[in-house]
């Protein structure tokens, strides 16, 4: 997996590789803090770095990773990683993965707790850490945030197929936008192969609805044309429930319901729907905003 990353990455422009990282901007020193260690890592060798967690970042079109590691005589040390995506909208994708509330304290969205802050701006996600919430390390994760974010200078916009997602009933933070097929199943099973045909030049975005009780999921994925949704559309219905029809809900055998449908270049899927009115809903609510 980790050769057609690489190949992708040389498809992008000059100009986004060599743009000036923010952490170029941060100071030698803040507060009671002085620059101890500076990190800086490509989509070669993160894995040295997070070990286990690098293909999250690989998944979206990693350029690479700069940091810095802040340390104070008596109090636990502050790191900062800012982690460049390809897109903005990669960098979005990888927040979704991460956040489990909605903040907009820093950058374009943000999740902040006494020991740690992350956020995404542009084609930018930041995590500042420390390992141990004292008064002065919770100061001083606040504080380098903050400058991260203002040295950020512009804002990138959100893929479009957000939009697709109707608003009612939808959970809080409860939306993952991605563009390979390892993070179908990161809400509920589908499949354990790339059965929807997605790569980097497809869009998804899979949603939750109704309470943890009584949970639906809604899948969108936007292809680059109409021969690809239609294809993608046929190899789901017929290994999914062969018998249903575009925009009609089936009952599967574990009684839970499912429906499917083609719109366009996309197409629109709902799980383990509890009944068949509320699927309905769901799937008019959706297909109005495709």
């Amino acid at each position: 997996m980790r050769s057609f990353y690489y190949i992708f990455l040389m498809t992008i422009s000059l100009a986004s590789i060599n743009a000036q990282n923010p952490v170029k901007q941060l100071p030698e020193k803040f507060l009671s803090y002085q620059l101890a260690e500076r990190l800086e890592y490509t989509a070669d060798n993160l894995f040295e770095y997070i070990n286990g967690g690098a293909e999250m970042y690989l998944s979206y079109g990693l350029v690479g990773m700069k940091g810095c590691l802040y340390a104070a005589e008596g109090q636990p040390d502050v790191t900062i990683e800012v982690y460049e995506m390809t897109e903005a909208k990669n960098a979005f994708g990888v927040y979704t993965q991460t956040r489990d509330k909605e903040e907009y304290t820093y950058g374009q969205g943000s999740i902040s707790y006494r020991d740690a802050v992350m956020f995404w701006k542009d084609r930018f996600f930041v995590i500042v850490t420390t390992p141990k919430a004292t008064p002065q390390s919770e100061e001083a994760v606040k504080h380098i945030a903050s400058l991260a974010d203002k040295a950020i200078p512009a804002k990138g916009e959100k893929p479009d197929i957000i939009n697709c997602l109707p608003e009612k009933g939808l959970a809080v933070a409860g939306y993952l936008y991605f563009h390979h097929y390892i993070w179908l199943n990161a809400y509920y099973f589908i499949a354990n192969y790339n059965i929807l045909n997605i790569d980097h030049q497809t869009d998804a975005v899979m949603a939750r609805y109704g309470n943890p009780e009584n949970r639906s999921y809604l899948l969108i994925v936007s292809y680059p044309d109409k021969e690809q949704a239609a294809k993608a559309y046929e190899q789901m219905k017929q290994s999914y429930a062969p018998e249903s029809k575009s925009g009609e809900p089936v009952q599967l055998e574990d009684k839970s319901w499912f429906l499917i449908w083609e719109k366009d270049h996309k197409v629109g899927m709902i799980f383990n729907g509890s009944d068949c009115e509320s699927i309905k809903q769901l799937y008019q609510d959706s297909n109005k905003k495709m």
